[in-house]
């Protein structure tokens, strides 16, 4: 006896049935529980019952009902194999990147070779600082692009957090890694050099370390400033050379 094969339409027709059997019973229970809620809230004293709370159940139960006549309806015709084609799917549009093409040609800016916060840092490091923010967005941008994402792709929220925890992680990071350097060229900067600055001149302004000459001696700067005169106890120097003896034929 040959094998009877059922016919690819009424196969569908079993696999839509149940399908809106599912939603059917998915919207009933959700139903029947929103109408729990609704009984309990009504059974409390008056003054206990929550007017806007019951309103809103009423209007959610009423869209649910709307949700089911709507499936039974459907499975109605579905059993009379009535139910409508499925309609033709729509293609996307996704809009274009917004993507700053000039950026993107000119590279990656240089880091300003200029002293930050010199007379020749005026708006340097801000504007160069925009200038590389706006490369590495559009090249970004630029390789999503390439690889055939769209901007207006939805991204989950694990993702976003996941980027924006990487960007502040960066920016604690490398600020407090910024300060360390700071400081530690500032303490090199502010250890004492040893120079030979010539002969003591009393409106020079003077480093600690600086060496000088007076009176035949050589002096190492203690403290420093200007004006402070080296020797008659004056705390700013120190005496590192001192004057030797003239000699015999010193007064011929």
């Amino acid at each position: 006896m040959a094998k009877r094969t059922s016919h690819p339409a009424a196969d569908q027709r079993a696999i839509d049935l149940r399908e809106i059997d599912t939603e059917i019973a998915r919207l009933e229970k959700l139903l029947a529980s929103k109408k729990d809620v609704l009984d309990a809230d009504k059974r409390q004293h008056a003054l206990d019952q929550d007017v806007d709370l019951q309103q809103r159940l009423k209007g959610e139960i009423g869209d649910i009902n709307e949700l089911l006549g709507k499936q039974r309806e459907r499975r109605f015709k579905t059993e009379l194999g009535e139910a409508e084609p499925p309609k033709p799917a729509v293609p996307v549009q996704h809009r274009a990147w917004d993507i700053d093409e000039k950026a993107l040609t000119a590279g990656e800016p240089a880091y300003p070779d200029v002293v930050r916060g010199s007379e020749a840092d005026v708006d340097v490091f801000s504007r160069a600082y925009l200038a590389i923010k706006a490369y590495w967005e559009a090249l970004i941008k630029d390789l999503f692009r390439k690889d055939g994402y769209h901007p207006d792709d939805r991204v989950t929220f694990d993702f976003v957090t996941s980027m924006q925890g990487e960007v502040m992680a960066n920016f604690r990071w490398y600020s407090a890694r910024c300060k360390a350097l700071e400081d530690r060229v500032k303490q090199l900067e502010e250890r004492p050099s040893v120079e030979y600055r010539g002969s003591w001149k009393a409106d020079e302004k003077y480093r600690r370390g600086d060496l000088i000459s007076h009176a035949g001696s050589v002096w190492h700067c203690e403290l420093a400033g200007s004006g402070i005169v080296p020797g008659e106890g004056a705390i700013g120097w120190r005496l590192a050379v001192k004057r030797g003896r003239d000699g015999k034929d010193a007064t011929r």
